[in-house]
């Protein structure tokens, strides 16, 4: 552990640098930072990466980076795992980062895996446009259940769905609970969820 702490440590001043570095080294820097928020949760990197100096460079890298996919995927994976695991309270900045990243084609499946953990994400005036729209982003297998996960924390929060997006969800839920690329599993988990749905639409 002491030696992972001093290589994270490593990291962190390296990416208090960053504009010392060129782009091809800060990709590569980025891919190391990267695999510390995402590894098991540790107590021990939480003073690192929840420091804030560290996100506010971290955000700089994406925002100066947006057109290497490969940073911005690291930065937003980075960024969406420290708030997820590290519970970490992400600024306005951030979420609006998160925001424009989803028209980056490659980037946005990594939006839609952190968006859920954003607080900002349940007053954002288009959360129920990008919840309906997250089965059609590729790969669409992997996020078809990040839909899911979306859709149940949803009912779990007991928050108000609005009637036509219940219709639109429960559609989408239709089209795809036969597929074959679901397990027995999954396929019941959606069954549980549409039964779910459908009793908030006979109740509105």
């Amino acid at each position: 552990m002491k030696k992972n702490i001093r290589i994270l440590e490593n990291i962190r001043y390296n990416l208090y640098s960053w504009k010392s570095y060129d782009e091809l080294s800060l990709e590569e820097i980025m891919k190391e930072f990267e695999k510390f928020p995402r590894k098991e949760y540790s107590s021990y990197y939480t003073s690192i990466l929840t420091d804030r100096i560290l996100i506010k460079d971290i955000l700089e890298i994406g925002r100066t980076f947006y057109s290497n996919s490969n940073i911005l995927i690291n930065v937003i994976s980075s960024l969406g795992n420290i708030v997820e695991r590290y519970n970490f309270s992400p600024s306005d900045e951030i979420f609006e980062f998160l925001e424009k990243a989803i028209s980056n084609k490659k980037a946005n499946y990594y939006v839609s895996l952190f968006i859920f953990s954003f607080p900002q994400y349940y007053n954002w005036e288009y959360r129920w446009d990008y919840l309906v729209s997250i089965p059609n982003i590729i790969p669409k297998k992997k996020s078809i259940i990040n839909f899911l996960i979306g859709i149940k924390k949803t009912i779990r929060d007991e928050e108000i769905i609005p009637k036509e997006i219940i219709i639109k969800i429960i559609n989408i839920i239709k089209l795809h609970i036969n597929s074959k690329l679901f397990n027995d599993y999954l396929k019941n988990d959606y069954s549980n969820t549409l039964s779910l749905l459908e009793e908030k639409l006979g109740n509105g």
